[in-house]
């Protein structure tokens, strides 16, 4: 799971993450960059430029630790990488900072091993 993750944030800091991507709707998360797209209350929305990079990344991370996840907790997962994006977002961090930010947090709380 390191080798995987040193992995990603190689990717993204060499730039190899889409531009264009299917935006994530799921397990209580939304990334779009519609502001007119349906939510349910309790969801974590996530609106922004970068929403295809975002997206991108939640797959990234799903396909690393999805052996982890089972249909309660992606309930946690999914929002925490949401409410983690966020933060990023609220802080200016630019759209490479914001993914190695989440990395760095999702790997303090889920753990690398």
């Amino acid at each position: 799971m390191k080798e995987q993750l040193q992995t990603l944030r190689e990717k993204i800091n060499s730039g190899q993450f889409p531009t264009h991507f299917p935006h994530f709707g799921g397990a209580n998360l939304i990334i779009t960059d519609n502001p007119n797209r349906s939510f349910h209350e309790g969801d974590v929305v996530i609106y922004t430029a970068h929403a295809s990079a975002m997206s991108w990344l939640v797959m990234e991370l799903k396909e690393i630790y999805g052996g982890h996840l089972n249909s309660l907790s992606k309930y946690r997962f999914y929002p925490e990488i949401g409410k983690l994006i966020q933060e990023s977002l609220r802080t200016d961090y630019d759209v490479f900072e914001s993914m190695e930010y989440v990395i760095e947090e999702i790997e303090k709380s889920w753990g690398a091993e």
